[in-house]
């Protein structure tokens, strides 16, 4: 029997409180949770529930200056204190990869494609190595690397390609941890199930722990392999994603659930 593999992310009584003139606003009350390899994470709930704010703290890059942070974050074996920014932002691209809500807003306008996937590889490499790889990164997420693509713009791109680009930029050194934060609301339908089928694929290839972050139930039932459901800042229910959806305890689950069945 094989043995179970550890962990790829574990987040230990993360709490995180925004600070402003008028007050300080809880966003994230002791969140706890760990992610296996190649497992998929749903972390659910309305907006202002502190899903983002989730994604945010594993890579460092809440304000300093307006946010107070306490709490442990183990990604692989390495164990940060959560309030240890600098840290966390030293891993953001290499074991922690990132996949935002806008496309467009992730790559640069005036940079070629093929330029923005080769600066994300961190691995020192030829020219011609580094050209191979991009090509590689793009074939990963279906797209075809010929030239025309390779020396596209992103507004030369549908919004489909360019959250295909963005992903491989995000895999490009193979992370541990995948954070994707509600990466396909810009989309339509058929592009919406294309990149998340795509994100389990690669979760399964790469053994990376994906945190998929979400308002939408509708998609947890399909591409989540278990489910963590935040109402102002606390888990009020979490657990495997059939059981969740089968036999939902808390009335705010119960809520999304009708709401992503239309009623």
């Amino acid at each position: 029997m094989t043995p179970p593999s550890d962990p790829k992310l574990v987040i230990e009584d993360l709490c995180v409180t925004y600070r402003s003139e008028s007050g300080n606003t809880p966003a994230l009350r002791s969140f706890t949770t760990e992610i296996d390899p190649g497992e998929v994470l749903a972390l659910v709930g309305e907006s202002g529930s502190g899903k983002s704010t989730a994604g945010f703290a594993i890579g460092g890059l809440l304000p300093r200056e307006s946010t107070a942070i306490s709490g442990r974050i183990s990604v692989g074996k390495l164990k940060i204190g959560a309030d240890e920014r600098s840290a966390l932002r030293t891993l953001c691209g290499r074991q922690v990869g990132f996949v935002f809500q806008e496309p467009s807003s992730a790559l640069h306008p005036a940079i070629k494609i093929k330029t923005q996937i080769s600066e994300s590889i961190h691995e020192k490499m030829s020219r011609s190595d580094r050209l191979k790889k991009v090509s590689d990164l793009l074939q990963t997420v279906h797209l075809k690397p010929d030239s025309r693509l390779l020396n596209s713009y992103p507004h030369h791109l549908s919004g489909g390609m360019q959250q295909r680009v963005v992903l491989a930029m995000a895999i490009a050194n193979r992370p541990e941890v995948l954070v994707a934060d509600e990466p396909t609301t810009a989309l339509d339908p058929t592009i919406r199930r294309e990149i998340l089928a795509l994100i389990r694929e690669l979760a399964s290839r790469f053994g990376s722990a994906v945190l998929l972050i979400t308002h939408d139930f509708g998609i947890v039932s399909h591409y989540a392999d278990r489910v963590a459901v935040l109402f102002e800042g606390k888990v009020v229910e979490s657990g495997g994603t059939r059981e969740i959806l089968r036999n939902p305890q808390h009335k705010y689950t119960k809520e999304l659930i009708e709401s992503a069945r239309g009623g």
